[in-house]
């Protein structure tokens, strides 16, 4: 596979951006899941300028992740889809006492919401659990090990 970039800044084109809700952010990135969970998506974006490969994300997992996304139709225009999104690992616990793991787009959504209207592949870095762990803020299980 190919290097991608990393995640970095939308394009240049600041007269479209000057009304953009999106482009115009005030202070750190944070992205809240379900209301659940806080990460912190700089820091995410720090972790995953480390080299490493995106992969191509299945368009399934695209949609579902645009789906329960706020997304910003005019935001979508100016974002660069070059630019892969980065997904971690979330950890919960069901009512029936399960350990339950999955995966969460936290970074990327309206470059992925345009992937999809171009047709086109959306990729995505891979944080480690540790990693996606160090940038949880909020919510989730400290560990991913079920109860004894």
């Amino acid at each position: 596979m190919d290097h991608l970039p990393t995640p970095g800044p939308v394009s240049s084109d600041s007269d479209s951006r000057t009304d953009c809700p999106r482009c115009n952010p005030c202070g750190p990135e944070f992205y809240w899941y379900l209301g659940l969970y806080e990460f912190d998506v700089e820091r995410a974006r720090t972790m995953v300028a480390d080299g490493r490969e995106a992969v191509e994300v299945e368009e399934d997992s695209v949609r579902a992740s645009v789906h329960d996304s706020v997304i910003h139709d005019a935001h979508i225009d100016h974002v660069d889809p070059s630019f892969p999104g980065i997904i971690a690992h979330v950890f919960y616990r069901t009512e029936e006492g399960e350990s339950v793991q999955a995966h969460v787009l936290i970074d990327g959504n309206h470059r992925a919401a345009r992937c999809l209207r171009e047709g086109r592949p959306y990729h995505a870095y891979l944080l480690t659990e540790e990693e996606s762990r160090a940038i949880l803020l909020l919510g989730g299980e400290s560990s991913s090990e079920p109860d004894a």
